[in-house]
């Protein structure tokens, strides 16, 4: 399958280890090819002009891309300036996590999220390619083209337990603040409180503009939205009764455990409904 086109906003990559974008194209691909393969084993039976055939497995799926980066307007060094920024997401860095299926003692590179508009992938970086089209007069290279291929990577989020793995459906999800949106409206749109989000982005200012920036929305499990929720209920139902001290401790309670827009927002109303 292959895209043309794409969106006009800068397609990137986000590092999955370490929470942060991780690079910026300078010009969107022209085109963009993706494949899937399946693996189909054919039957051994003698004699017959066709034979049934069974599946055995699904690889994982594979993008690939062109990436022109050009400097020719300053004269700087296209591999210094881009290129080496990256191939920094090929470096094996990254150490495998708990229960992951690889020796713990071996460095990886990083997983990734790539983005280009509606199209996202989980991934991390199986090849690149660089060409270097032009040069500067004193042999500086200032034009170059990465032919860049992806393969997709399904390991991310999980937990190991002995000699077993168990694999988290838990998905990354990640926004882009609009214009004039606040922490506590975005957080508040993700169903999540606002110091979660803060913490989750390393945000010290709420105030701060943040249009344009890209944030990481924590992932809450199940356990701990009903602990929350349940410590929110448990302060309202205080409150609407009249006892203070239950009140407050569970208020309390649901302030600190607060993970959900929702639980954050009961524990508040109870508050209130005491003070």
């Amino acid at each position: 399958m292959s895209l043309s086109g794409g969106s006009a906003s800068k397609a990137w990559f986000y590092n999955l280890d370490t929470q942060a974008t991780a690079f910026e194209v300078q010009y969107n691909p022209k085109e963009f090819r993706v494949e899937k393969s399946l693996t189909w084993q054919e039957a051994n039976n003698q004699g017959l002009s066709t034979n049934p055939i069974q599946f055995q497995k699904g690889a994982p799926m594979t993008a690939s891309f062109d990436l022109v980066f050009d400097t020719t307007a300053d004269g700087a060094n296209v591999q210094k300036v881009w290129v080496d920024k990256l191939l920094s997401l090929t470096n094996a860095n990254q150490t495998p996590q708990q229960g992951e299926p690889a020796e713990q003692d071996k460095k990886r590179p990083p997983a990734l999220h790539f983005q280009w508009g509606t199209f996202e992938m989980k991934c991390v970086i199986e090849s690149v390619n660089t060409t270097y089209l032009m040069f500067a007069t004193d042999g500086t290279a200032v034009r170059a083209r990465c032919s860049v291929k992806l393969k997709q990577w399904e390991l991310a989020d999980f937990e190991g337990s002995g000699s077993s793995t168990r694999f988290n459906a838990d998905k990354i999800k990640l926004v882009s603040v609009k214009g004039g949106e606040t922490v506590s409206q975005v957080a508040a749109a993700n169903g999540v409180s606002t110091r979660a989000l803060a913490q989750a982005n390393g945000i010290t200012d709420p105030l701060a503009d943040l249009t344009g920036k890209v944030l990481t929305v924590p992932q809450v499990t199940a356990a701990a939205k009903s602990a929350a929720s349940g410590a929110a209920t448990a302060a309202v139902n205080a409150a609407l009764s009249g006892n203070s001290k239950n009140a407050g401790k569970a208020a309390e309670a649901a302030a600190k455990s607060a993970v959900t827009g929702a639980a954050s927002t009961a524990a508040k109303n109870a508050l209130k409904k005491l003070f």
